[in-house]
């Protein structure tokens, strides 16, 4: 009874998992993930990481997550708590990195700073995998640095969580999700999520909410798969974009559907996506900023007029409509897959693209600019098994309306070696050429002293990568050793730079003709009274001239060292109900930002430390989240300081 409560108390739609009856041949599904053709983690010759998120580690969003686990991965936060955080892989910038759920497209063609706005609560995550060292050569243009998926519960399962918390400045989070209906043939769950807090800061209170529905169908010939999901966020963006003018705000709001069919090795997949974004670079609020006049706005408390040359805020909404069909089979010792995509982007919008004859009304206003680009590819993988090392070969051939042909070669090797005593080495290899195209807000951004450019070009590299791992069988301190080398070699990159420009200061979008990133990765994992692991990076990089200061392209983590550990106390050879999750970061950034009076300074190193104290009464676990404990004084982004200690304190009850 109490957990009917609770999931009918988060999710109304609960109400029809309980009347509908389980069919016992699916009581005890096991959890499966939704499989992306070829499997991200199958390609050969990369270091590809995953994680399956715990109820005791201190996480309560995804890019907690990422942060905290993925060697490769950069979380680049402006808002923690799943505000707003960018994805850098291997020092890329965040409009690099290839972003899907379930294997269904989520990066935003407006700008990367979209692409995390997700559907799904971390709950709902069955895991999260990671592919650095490129991937356009099977995903296309996107995938410029890798690729990175969540992998969701699957629609038969019997499992059912709901939690809430609450902390310091406000914060509040409630999530749910349930099997809605469990037939033979017909299955279907929905997750929801809701998180609001006043924030740490002036102007940073925020409130997102997420959905996520799956329908799983089993036709006489083949299965069907329905993905729909909803994520809206509504935040204060305390100089988000703008030393100049800080008190910002963004609205935020976007909706996908995915339908896949499949019959064997053959898989068909199309979506379509819907985003809107309403930014305010004077936030229109009773307590910031008031209309004054036609076309004006005065600050409610001290006066201050916005610029003649404001006339309100920039709206958008792109849509993205893709397809794309795969056939994968497997002849003698050879793998072979082939398939074809195409993908469709569109923006109207007040701001960015092209001037529109005539005006186009729209959700939260009237859009005066537009622009559209198709993209399409071919392309084909082999693998097969040569002297006990698995290869694995792969082209694309790209084509896009406005920058035409592009071929995508990709070449990986790895081999295991059975060391005895249960060691096994596996030796890792792979070269591939990646590319991505100018994102809208790169070609036609222009307010608040940056300026966008209609004439970039595609920015292109080439990524290598190569290593080791060691892995131990049993329970021993020390049960896995690996290191990664890498190398980006990119060229004709884009990149936003501070120039002067007839004694202004302007932030420009302009293609940089060369940088390369060089790095190493090491990770040491083990037992002790629990599981453990450390990884550390170090990277650097050599770049042509750049005229002005760039903020994107030559800023990345040069130093990290990333520590994990989650207790496995025993209490009468039983788990004790007492369990602990530690994560511990320290980072140091290379690059420098741009401060109010126009200096410059470099990053300042900094560490964190997260911990969770869990408590488990049989179906119902009680915690206590203690976020920065150490108080440090982080940053991401220029001039954008992120919250010290938040406290935080929770339950989720979760049965199968």
């Amino acid at each position: 009874m109490i957990r009917i409560i609770a999931a009918l108390a988060l999710v109304p739609a609960a109400l029809a998992a309980q009347t509908t009856t389980p069919d016992t041949t699916t009581k005890n599904v096991q959890l499966t993930v939704v499989e992306v053709v070829p499997p991200i983690n199958s390609q050969v010759g990369h270091a590809v990481q995953v994680h399956k998120p715990l109820a005791t580690q201190p996480v309560q969003h995804g890019p907690e997550a990422f942060e905290a686990f993925f060697a490769s991965l950069d979380v680049r936060s402006r808002g923690i708590n799943d505000v707003q955080s960018d994805l850098s892989m291997r020092g890329s910038t965040f409009d690099q990195v290839h972003v899907m759920v379930d294997g269904v497209a989520y990066t935003d063609p407006q700008t990367g700073h979209h692409s995390m706005n997700l559907p799904v609560p971390i709950e709902a995550v069955a895991s999260a995998v990671a592919l650095p060292s490129g991937g356009s050569y099977r995903f296309g243009p996107f995938a410029f640095a890798g690729v990175v998926e969540l992998q969701t519960i699957d629609p038969r399962s019997s499992r059912g969580y709901a939690s809430a918390s609450a902390g310091e400045f406000g914060y509040q989070r409630a999530a749910a999700g349930v099997p809605l209906v469990r037939k033979a043939k017909l299955a279907s769950r929905l997750d929801v999520g809701y998180t609001a807090a006043d924030g740490a800061f002036e102007n940073t209170d925020f409130a997102p909410w997420l959905a996520y529905l799956q329908v799983r169908r089993e036709l006489q010939v083949g299965v069907l798969d329905v993905k729909l999901g909803y994520s809206a966020k509504m935040f204060g963006a305390q100089g988000f974009y703008s030393f100049r003018f800080p008190e910002q705000f963004e609205h935020v709001r976007g909706i996908t559907a995915a339908a896949t069919y499949r019959l064997q090795g053959l898989t068909a997949r199309v979506f379509a996506r819907q985003h809107h974004d309403r930014f305010e670079l004077f936030r229109e609020n009773a307590n910031y900023y008031v209309p004054f006049g036609t076309g004006r706005w005065i600050h409610a408390i001290d006066s201050t007029v916005t610029p003649a040359w404001y006339t309100g805020a920039n709206v958008h909404r792109n849509r993205s409509l893709g397809g794309e069909i795969t056939y994968r089979t497997e002849v003698n010792r050879w793998i072979l897959t082939g398939g074809t995509d195409a993908r469709t982007d569109e923006i109207y919008s007040n701001a960015l693209g092209l001037l529109l004859d005539t005006p186009l009304d729209g959700t939260w206003g009237s859009y005066t600019r537009s622009d559209a680009r198709r993209n399409a590819g071919a392309f084909a993988s082999a693998q097969t098994s040569l002297w006990k090392t698995r290869i694995q070969a792969d082209l694309r051939a790209n084509l896009n309306d406005r920058y035409g042909v592009d071929w995508l070669p990709h070449l990986g090797l790895d081999r295991n070696f059975k060391l005895g005593d249960g060691r096994t080495l596996k030796a890792f290899a792979s070269t591939n050429r990646s590319f991505r195209l100018p994102t809208f807000t790169d070609l036609y951004y222009s307010v608040g002293g940056a300026q966008g450019s209609a004439t970039l070009r595609p920015e292109y590299a080439w990524n290598t990568e190569f290593g080791s791992a060691l892995t131990i069988s049993g329970s021993h301190l020390i049960q896995r050793v690996g290191a990664t080398a890498y190398e980006r070699r990119g060229t004709n990159l884009i990149d936003w730079i501070y120039r002067s420009v007839d004694g202004n200061l302007v932030l420009q979008a302009d293609n940089v003709t060369a940088v390369s990133i060089r790095g190493l990765e090491f990770e040491v994992g083990g037992h002790l009274v629990g599981t453990w692991f450390a990884r550390a990076q170090f990277a650097t990089h050599t770049a042509s001239d750049v005229n002005g200061q760039s903020i994107y392209a030559l800023d990345y983590l040069a130093r990290r060292v990333q520590l994990a550990w989650n207790s496995a106390l025993r209490r009468a050879d039983a788990p004790a109900p007492l369990q602990f999750g530690l994560v511990a970061i320290g980072q140091d950034r290379a690059g420098s930002y741009m401060l109010p009076d126009e200096s410059t300074t470099e990053y300042t190193p900094f560490a964190t430390v997260d911990l969770r104290a869990s408590y488990r009464l049989g179906e119902l676990l009680l915690y206590a989240d203690g976020m920065n404990l150490l108080n440090s004084k982080a940053m991401d982004r220029g001039n954008i300081p992120l919250p010290g200690r938040w406290l935080k304190l929770g339950l989720r009850l979760e049965w199968e």
